[in-house]
Order: structure tokens, then sequence, then C-alpha cells
């Protein structure tokens, strides 16, 4: 199990809470919108120093919400990436498990 694993009920163990299931998907929520962010301000061209931090916290960011993503299950998966639908269109380079 990861850090981002959302348990699978089985004869054993109990359904993740709703609200750990809600946080996780706030955090996953929140990491598409920092990196639609920094690519948001990349298109501006900044200054190399800004360029290269917006290009840190991409790459961070986008590690680990790829990780998220091939944690957790589809229907979770799903609702985070739906945010960005809502936001400003497909998040780039994610697919649903």
């Amino acid at each position: 199990m990861t850090k981002y694993s959302v348990q699978q009920p089985t004869a054993n163990t109990p359904p993740a809470s709703e609200h750990v299931v809600q946080n996780v998907i706030a955090l996953g929520r929140a990491y598409v919108r920092l990196v639609e962010s920094a690519n948001a301000l990349l298109e501006r061209k900044p200054f190399w120093t800004e360029r290269l931090l917006l290009r840190m916290v991409r790459a961070l960011y986008s590690r680990r919400l790829r990780e998220m993503v091939g944690a957790l299950p589809a229907n979770v998966t799903a609702e985070i990436l739906a945010g960005s639908d809502k936001m400003s269109g497909v998040v780039q380079g994610f697919s649903h498990n």
C-alpha cells in the first residue's frame, strides 16, 4: 500500500471512511490545480529563474499526481480528474485507471 492508497473493502478490512476519501480527492485536485497553474504561468514566458522554479513545481506535482492516480481506485481517480474538466479542460498526460 502506498501513501495514497485507499483500501478496497475486503472480508477482513472495512471500507475507507468517507472523510478519508474526500481528503484524498481534495489533495488530488490541489495537485491538478498546481500543475495547471504552473503550465499557465509558463505560457507567459517568465524570467529564467521563475521558469526554472515553475518547471520544478510542475515536475514534482505531476509525479505525485501520477503516483496518486496509479494507487487509487478508478472511481476516486475519476473524481480527482473531473475537477480539472470543470476548471480549465482535461489535465494533459493523465488517464483514468
